[in-house]
């Protein structure tokens, strides 16, 4: 019966072409520039990968972390009438050892259709094929989530879009794309205080 029900679901016309997804996302960090990072890379990028990436030291009142963009590719069946109605960024900031909050999301603007060029610099052509690109509330500062005092922190997101068949993701292989940063205990954020002011007085001089 099984066999018959598998055959009789493949003969059914649209029910098997019918498809819907997600095939890559980038995200924008300024960390005083912007630097673009491969979420899940659509095509060969020489951008840095945005998992297991370590932002290194940060003091809350003298340096910048915040996502400034981000990409997500989707694709869609048009033949099929099937359809990709948005996707939106999911993210949250915690304390290494200590128990995640909830994600906060934020929407994504559309990009644009196929054929353009993605966040990542990769070209896409396939019919259905669409970037969502953008920020729709702006971008989101990361040192002011960091709300637990001096320690390490998580950086956790992943995309997810939203179709006529189901939700769909970038998220890792369902392990969300992770990277981490530190706030410094006060005696050694003075001295990264210093050290940035130093270029500073020099100018001045």
């Amino acid at each position: 019966m099984k066999v018959l029900a598998l055959a009789l679901l493949l003969l059914t016309p649209g029910l098997a072409t019918a498809a819907t997804g997600m095939f890559g996302s980038y995200i924008q960090i300024n960390t005083g520039t912007n630097v673009v990072y491969d979420l899940q890379s659509y095509g060969t990028t020489n951008n840095p990968d945005f998992n297991g990436l370590d932002f290194g030291d940060y003091t809350t009142n003298f340096n910048s972390l915040s996502i400034t963009n981000t990409s997500g590719l989707t694709f869609k069946n048009i033949g099929n009438g099937d359809n990709v109605t948005g996707v939106e960024l999911q993210y949250r900031v915690y304390k290494v050892g200590s128990t995640p909050g909830s994600f906060s999301t934020m929407a994504l603007n559309f990009g644009s259709n196929s054929t353009a060029t993605d966040l990542g610099g990769n070209t896409f052509t396939g019919s259905g094929d669409q970037e969502w690109r953008g920020l729709s509330g702006g971008s989101i500062d990361l040192l002011s989530l960091a709300n637990a005092g001096d320690g390490d922190y998580k950086v956790e997101v992943f995309l997810r879009a939203f179709t006529n068949l189901g939700d769909r993701y970038s998220n890792n292989g369902g392990s969300n794309f992770i990277a981490v940063f530190t706030i410094p205990e006060p005696s050694r954020a003075m001295f990264l205080i210093m050290g940035l002011m130093v270029p500073l007085l020099r100018r001045r001089r």
